[in-house]
């Protein structure tokens, strides 16, 4: 299968003039210039035409282009995707045009431009070509496109920036910003084909929905709280009607509505006077709070014993067994067949078979009481689980008493204060009136049916097989790692990195360097040297390209390297220097190490099928016959030229 190439990057000024950068697809192709001429502006205007939030492009590129393009081509599909440069002033620009087809013209001016549409709209465009996202769902509201696979996170796998060609924090393009690092993070087992579209979108429903659960959960014990509360309270007041003969008793059964109704019933019945409260209530009261008060005593000394017991039985279960541990010499001296003679002179001797029988029974003994402890324990952990639950309910019942209590006392109170009956159940009246008034102004919270959700998270992680996902998953991770270490090995290194193997991980995601003779794990920020980082984050590129080749990826075939020259050829002031010219002569190690580098371009880029490669570069090799044939541009300061001409028309800012 053939890949996505780039044959031509293209901008268009205000007075109906192109510019053209063409690339040779499936090869090595060489930007070489001055610094300020525009060279890694490539890099920022094919993510710009991927549909960048903002435009980075340069203001002197803003000031005198008004649109860019890029070309792509696989085989004989073509694909164009162009994009309305904002004035300097303005963060971006939404106005996209996207065209796919064969023999496809490239425009002069924004009226040729073919497929007019939006942002978004193009973004959809270009996943649907390159194959990105084969099942569609639309995303909730709140949720956005959080964590789907989208044209956007296949830049980290084509770019390699001078924000990473030589860094030991930044990995891929695009880790550096958090906001975006975990989208990456997120959809590369996608992009590594270890889920597909439809897996990755059922595992985000399966985190929104465990989500949602955990909220609806907390929402249903608040609920379960207030209502127990204002339960509680109609509880009291309809014992307190009870007591003074308007209202029959509450049943504890009874559920929020049914005691709302009951409080209702009592408010609007007019009723006659009836007696005190029956001081034989407050008896029956104590007494059953003493019993509660006996019963939660008892419970607590079981519950006492019961732990006692659990340590005893644990501690004589350890016993039991380091006792067995040492009878079970005997048994593989296999003493059953211990014999009545002397094994020397044959003589009649009792004592070793008697001394035999004891040992046998011993360890009989042993593992009877070892099997007992095996049985009684669970049954003492269950008892003791019981009398929790047996203590937490005699508490909630004294509780309940201790109210009614105060309810009847603070009742007699009041009723001799008043010393009227009838202003008692006036009292009271009001009171329930009250309270019915500012429990139905109280705002009700609709329950939600949580086994529903249960249901669907149960659908969904029968659907997610997480564990077949972790294994391929480090199968991918495997394989990465063994091209990255055969790529390693073919790169110029200094120690610890001599010779080391690179082992991948996806999930942070990180590099780790096994050294060679050692085999230390050393991470990063461990081999110290701009030359190893430059090594690890070359090999681990061209591993993940080998590796998007072998499992048909959604990835463009296109790295774009950004000056691999940097920790070789180190610049101060670098907007003031000049290409530099290679051509033979005494060479030190740095150079010789770039030719290294050269030389694996051209030799790994043959090797695989669809892959181009954009080499961004401050130097140039006049002595090789390879990158003198590769370079499609030189912008050097005699030759005048640069990615946007010097005489094109600006326009204004704004």
């Amino acid at each position: 299968m053939s890949r996505w190439n780039i044959a031509t990057i293209f901008f268009l000024s205000a007075s109906g003039q192109r510019r053209d950068v063409s690339l040779m697809p499936g090869s090595v192709n060489i930007i070489t210039g001055a610094s300020g001429t525009g060279k890694s502006t490539l890099i920022k205007a094919i993510d710009y035409c991927l549909g960048s939030s903002n435009c980075e492009l340069p203001a002197h590129i803003r000031r005198r282009s008004i649109a860019v393009g890029v070309k792509w081509v696989l085989d004989e599909a073509e694909m164009i995707i162009g994009r309305v440069i904002p004035p300097v002033g303005q963060a971006t620009s939404t106005r996209m045009f996207a065209a796919s087809g064969r023999n496809l013209t490239l425009p002069t001016t924004l009226e040729e431009f073919d497929g007019t549409t939006t942002l978004d709209a193009a973004k959809a465009f270009i996943e649907r070509v390159f194959g990105i996202g084969d099942v569609r769902e639309e995303p909730e509201p709140s949720a956005g496109h959080r964590g789907r696979a989208t044209v956007r996170f296949v830049t980290p796998y084509m770019f390699v920036t001078k924000e990473v060609i030589d860094s030991e924090a930044v990995l891929l393009h695009g880790l550096e910003r958090a906001e975006k690092a975990r989208d990456i993070v997120a959809t590369m087992p996608y992009f590594l084909r270890v889920s597909d579209e439809a897996t990755a979108m059922d595992e985000q429903r399966l985190r929104q929905l465990q989500r949602a659960l955990d909220r609806e959960e907390a929402k249903a014990r608040s609920r379960e709280a207030a209502e127990t509360a204002l339960k509680q309270r109609a509880t009291s007041l309809l014992t307190e009607a009870h007591r003074i003969g308007i209202a029959s008793a509450p049943s504890p059964d009874s559920s929020e509505a049914e005691l709302l109704g009951q409080l209702e019933t009592v408010a609007n019945v007019q009723l006659e006077a009836n007696a005190y409260p029956a001081e034989g209530e407050l008896a029956a009261l104590h007494s059953r709070r003493r019993e509660i008060l006996s019963g939660l005593e008892e419970a607590r000394r079981q519950l006492r014993a019961t732990q006692t017991a659990i340590r005893e039985a644990t501690g004589f279960g350890r016993a039991v067994s380091r006792q067995r541990e040492k009878l079970m010499l005997a048994e593989h001296l296999q003493i059953h067949d211990i014999t009545s003679v002397c094994p020397i002179c044959e003589a009649p001797s009792e004592r070793g078979r008697a001394t035999a029988s004891a040992l046998q029974s011993i360890l009989t003994k042993v593992r009877a009481e070892s099997a007992a402890v095996e049985r009684v324990k669970p049954r003492l952990v269950d008892h003791d689980r019981a009398l929790d639950e047996q203590i937490r309910d005699l508490n909630a019942q004294l509780r309940q008493v201790d109210d009614q209590i105060q309810t009847w006392l603070r009742q007699t109170d009041e009723t001799r204060r008043l010393a009227d009956l009838a202003q008692v159940r006036a009292h009271l009246l009001g009171r329930v009136s009250f309270f019915l008034e500012a429990s139905i102004d109280e705002p009700r919270q609709a329950s939600r049916d949580l086994n529903v959700l249960r249901a669907q998270i149960a659908e969904l992680e029968a659907r997610v097989d997480r564990e077949a996902k972790k294994i391929k998953l480090q199968r991918a991770e495997r394989k990465i790692s063994q091209f990255a270490s055969e790529a390693f090995a073919a790169l110029p290194t200094v120690p610890p990195c001599i010779g080391s193997e690179l082992e991948f991980s996806s999930r942070e995601p990180e590099v780790a360097v096994i050294e060679a003779e050692s085999a230390t794990v050393l991470r990063m920020s461990d081999v110290g040297s701009d030359q190893n980082y430059l090594a690890i984050h070359i090999a681990l590129s061209f591993a993940l390209q080998r590796y998007f080749e072998t499992v048909e990826a959604p990835v463009p075939g296109l790295l774009v390297l950004d000056q691999i020259s940097r920790p070789y050829f180190p610049t101060s002031g670098e907007e003031q220097q000049d290409e530099a010219e290679i051509a033979g002569g005494e060479e030190d190690e740095d150079v010789q190490a770039m030719r290294r580098h050269i030389n694996f371009l051209f030799e790994e880029t043959a090797r695989r099928v669809g892959l181009q490669v954009l080499l961004i570069e401050h130097a140039y090799f006049a002595d090789d016959l390879r990158y003198v044939a590769a370079t499609r541009e030189r912008w050097t300061r005699a030759s005048g030229r640069a990615l946007i001409p010097f005489d094109w028309p600006t326009r204004s800012d704004g």
